[in-house]
């Protein structure tokens, strides 16, 4: 027996289906981890997370594709050469032109370089299973934030069990105390669920992206985890978090009526024009609300910040993770909070159209396949992607980068391992 047609066998044997769920779900953990937790602002912890979640996501990426066996393929380790070489190149480009910010890009690079691998390997050109994976383990800690915020926010049953020390705050080095509950519960902000989060958007951010999987991407939607992601959203008290599941919620009841035959194709194609419009409507509303707001002004401000950042270098940027530059173009009277909230501009800030065209690329080709080949819901994803990375920060992350590499590649089906590729 070939080589190739052995491996073939033994990957699809339970065991080996169960260890590769195994490891999808320890690569769903880590995209959580990693993505503004609380549990990477703390001290001392904080100074060795990212390098132990580089290697873990390392280990369980390898895991994925040896699992799966496309790599052994000629077809796909062409496409995997192709893909890595020009990464390479481009960020090779954008390493040349830093300064300060080379070490902190050269580690965001590596976590690309591992998640580009194990897309290209594990990628068959339809929704990835590591996506509902993650929405599901976020699902998991939405009812466990939830019954938490009750005992110990809401109740006060529970008791804080000590205080932890963060760095995630608006001032440069150094810490707020804030209670911690076991380790497993903090709260940052009040009556707010802030669950494992640096703050209440961060966990909307996270139950909303989950609320988004499961509503446009998943084979089915699980109504036990919808509900469970809106209450907790609810808890979070983040208008951001509001918008996502009126958005969300929205487009399921318009799946369900047409699913159902309650309306015609025309009809759900109106009405989620409609949505998305009325959604656009809603977002530009409260931004014109909260803008008499300190929140709303200080999100105003960091829009046009960013935008003046981005302006005076806009082909390379002013290097990677320099925050300094867009506090420079901020204004005087929010010297009270120096924080930032706009993904999307920190980027075109950082990298320019050079580093800018990697995050809006995959967006753009995501809509335009989606209105090609009718997946009126991939459009959708996609453009309320676009609109959480413009007006929240979460942009360098493991997760996003996933999400940016599943739009760029959706649709493209992964070829087949061939029978002669291997003997």
């Amino acid at each position: 027996m070939r080589f190739v047609d052995k491996l073939r066998l033994e990957i699809e044997t339970p065991r080996a289906k169960r260890l590769h769920t195994f490891w999808e779900y320890l690569i769903a953990v880590i995209l959580l981890i990693s993505c503004n937790s609380i549990w990477v602002t703390l001290m001392p912890i904080r100074y060795y997370t990212d390098a132990h979640l580089m290697i873990w996501l390392g280990i369980a990426g390898a895991g994925c594709v040896v699992l799966t066996g496309a790599i052994l393929s000629k077809a796909r380790m062409k496409a995997c050469a192709v893909g890595i070489g020009a990464l390479a190149v481009y960020a090779l480009v954008f390493f040349l032109v830093q300064g300060e910010g080379r070490p902190s890009f050269a580690y965001y690079i590596g976590g690309v370089l591992i998640l580009l691998i194990y897309a290209l390997a594990c990628f068959d050109g339809n929704v990835p299973s590591l996506l509902v994976r993650y929405s599901r383990v976020i699902s998991v800690v939405a009812v466990f934030s939830v019954v938490m915020w009750l005992l110990c926010s809401v109740f006060k049953i529970i008791p804080p069990t000590g205080v932890a020390w963060t760095s995630w705050n608006e001032l440069i080095d150094t810490n707020t105390p804030v209670d911690s509950y076991f380790g497993i519960y903090f709260t940052m902000q009040g009556m707010r669920n802030t669950s494992i989060f640096a703050e209440a958007p961060m966990a909307a951010l996270h139950y909303g992206l989950a609320l988004l999987i499961q509503v446009f991407l998943a084979p089915k939607t699980d109504l036990r985890a919808l509900a469970a992601l809106l209450i907790a959203i609810a808890t979070t008290q983040s208008t951001m978090g509001y918008l996502i599941a009126a958005f969300a919620v929205l487009c399921y009841l318009l799946f369900q009526m047409a699913q159902k035959g309650w309306l015609r194709k025309r009809a759900v194609q109106a009405a989620l024009a409609a949505a998305f419009l009325l959604g656009t409507a809603a977002v530009v509303v409260v931004m014109r609300w909260k803008v008499d707001t300190v929140s709303g002004s200080l999100r105003s401000d960091d829009l046009l910040a960013g935008w003046k950042s981005f302006s005076q270098h806009p082909l390379f940027g002013n290097g990677h993770g320099n925050l300094e530059a867009i506090r420079a173009c901020m204004s005087e009277w929010r010297f009270f909070n120096m924080g930032y909230s706009s993904g999307l501009l920190w980027v075109l800030s950082d990298g320019g159209l050079w580093f800018g065209v990697a995050y809006l690329y995959p967006i753009v080709r995501a809509v335009v396949y989606g209105i090609r080949h009718r997946q009126i819901k991939i459009v959708l994803f996609a453009v309320a992607l676009f609109a959480i990375v413009l007006i929240t920060v979460f942009h360098y992350s493991f997760l996003m980068t996933l999400l940016l590499l599943f739009l760029a590649m959706v649709g493209r089906e992964r070829a087949p391992i061939k029978e002669d590729a291997l003997s």
